[in-house]
């Protein structure tokens, strides 16, 4: 429909402006409703609402929306600013500045917390912080804190894992000593259900003086559907879940999120396939590779598959919590991939995606790795991360970057396999990361590790990544 629109003068009568449209110069009243991805939502006189991109309008309207905005904005943070003020002292942390969190970036909130940059891709973000036992929030100490961003490093929630499966009574997980110290009339954990129970206890006291008695309600969908505390504050909504035998979770999600009950609008196939297109990159050497995949660090606990798990979901568009997924799949004797791999589909399958499970022992060949690939879907690839095959990798990615010679260097790389494939039999370092490319010429691949920026992209040669294969992979695919 074309909308009569829209320069200001500014009419700030109450809540209407005088806007002007550029082509046209035909103006109208409207009542501003939100401006998001610089576009602006509006009702008319009548109640139709609109929704136009803000370069519709001329310089003058697009000004004063923002100011608009701007003062609206102003206005909401100092009506909420003894809440905030109240949710700080409480959590013990400057969670809140002046204004709402979702209207800051992440990394403006991550910087006041202390908490580290972890990833920071076109269309999602993180930063997390893997506390020591001094850190409290909330009277307790969580073990991972985890900001998750969108586009433009939009923060869209807040994860906090307290007592859980995967820490308790390991040597860098918890110990009675701070609750003895800070809550000397409360009964120490004697088990892992009561250390759930107790920091559970502590958070809702913490958060209950500060926002009032909470409301009860469900939160995820399917399998994942749990029982949640709610306490809101402005728009943001608390949300804290215990789960017996295995952890104590607080989310931090708009208010629009929780009424929903943590449901997610599902994207198209055809949509999404056209999004991870994009992201596959193609250099004059050969190298095909994906990019914008989140980075995950997988903490001092060696949580691979979990954080190789979350970064494939994420880049998926289902959202995960490395932690949380960890702690699900946590046996005495560690991770079980094949336990976090079921849990995963079952979350995978209720965002309409599937987990492919793949033969790589004996499958691992660059047609199968092109398939995946082309389309910009990642490979799951269980391996052995041998330290000489370690030291392959660093070097030759190194090299690499200063190859003119590509037949030669592809004759190079032949060799040294051949010299060294023995040398990779060793059954031990088992570990999961990803196959992110290829280069067809020099018979070489692209791999990922869950350890930071530095190897977030290293190359090696196939006959090496087929030496180190241990079992399989998986794919989550459309």
């Amino acid at each position: 429909m074309n909308i009569p629109l829209l320069t200001i003068a500014l009419c700030l009568s109450a809540s209407a402006l005088s806007v002007t449209q550029k082509s046209s110069g035909k103006s109208i009243e409207i009542t501003p409703l939100s401006l998001k991805d610089d576009k602006v939502t509006f009702s008319v006189q009548g109640g139709n609402e609109y929704t136009v991109p803000l370069n519709s309008l001329t310089e003058e309207s697009r000004s004063a929306i923002r100011e608009y905005f701007d003062s609206a904005q102003e206005r909401e943070s100092q009506k909420y600013q003894s809440t905030y003020s109240a949710v700080n002292e409480v959590a013990g942390q400057p969670l809140f500045d002046k204004r709402s969190l979702w209207q800051e970036t992440g990394s403006s909130i991550a910087n006041r917390l202390g908490w580290r940059r972890e990833s920071l891709k076109d269309s999602t973000s993180s930063y997390r912080l893997y506390t020591d036992k001094e850190y409290l929030f909330l009277g307790t100490r969580p073990y991972c804190v985890t900001l998750y961003g969108g586009p433009n490093d939009q923060p869209e929630r807040f994860s906090l894992v307290y007592a859980n499966k995967g820490d308790f009574g390991s040597t860098v997980g918890m110990g009675p000593a701070h609750f003895q110290q800070l809550y000397p009339k409360k009964k120490l954990p004697q088990d892992l259900n009561d250390a759930i129970s107790l920091d559970a206890e502590i958070i809702e006291e913490a958060l209950t003086s500060a926002l009032g008695t909470p409301i009860k309600q469900y939160y995820g969908e399917k399998e994942e559907k749990r029982r949640v505390l709610r306490w809101d504050a402005a728009d943001h909504s608390f949300l804290l879940s215990e789960q017996e035998d295995e952890f104590v979770h607080l989310l931090i999600v708009p208010t629009s999120d929780a009424d929903a009950e943590g449901k997610v609008e599902r994207i198209r196939d055809v949509d999404l396939k056209a999004i991870q297109l994009q992201n596959v990159r193609k250099e004059d050497n050969g190298d095909v590779w994906i990019d914008n995949i989140p980075m995950v660090d997988q903490g001092p606990k060696g949580y691979c598959a979990p954080a190789t798990f979350e970064r494939a979901m994420r880049y998926m568009s289902v959202p995960a919590d490395m932690y949380l997924l960890a702690t699900a799949a946590t046996t005495q004797k560690g991770t079980n991939t094949v336990k976090l791999a079921d849990d995963c589909k079952r979350i995978v399958r209720s965002k309409a995606r599937r987990i492919k499970e793949l033969e790589l022992t004996e499958d691992l060949k660059l047609s199968t790795v092109r398939r995946f690939i082309d389309k910009g879907v990642p490979i799951l690839w269980q391996m052995r991360s041998l330290e000489r095959y370690n030291h392959i990798a660093n070097q030759r990615t190194k090299a690499r970057k200063d190859v003119q010679d590509w037949e030669k260097w592809a004759k190079e790389i032949s060799e040294e396999a051949e010299l060294v494939e023995d040398s990779l039999k060793a059954r031990d370092n088992f570990h999961i990361c990803m196959i992110i490319g290829y280069n067809e010429s020099t018979n070489e691949l692209a791999v990922s590790d869950s350890w930071g920026p530095y190897y977030e992209l290293r190359w090696v040669s196939l006959e090496i990544a087929q030496a180190v294969t241990n079992y399989g992979g998986f794919a989550i695919d459309f």
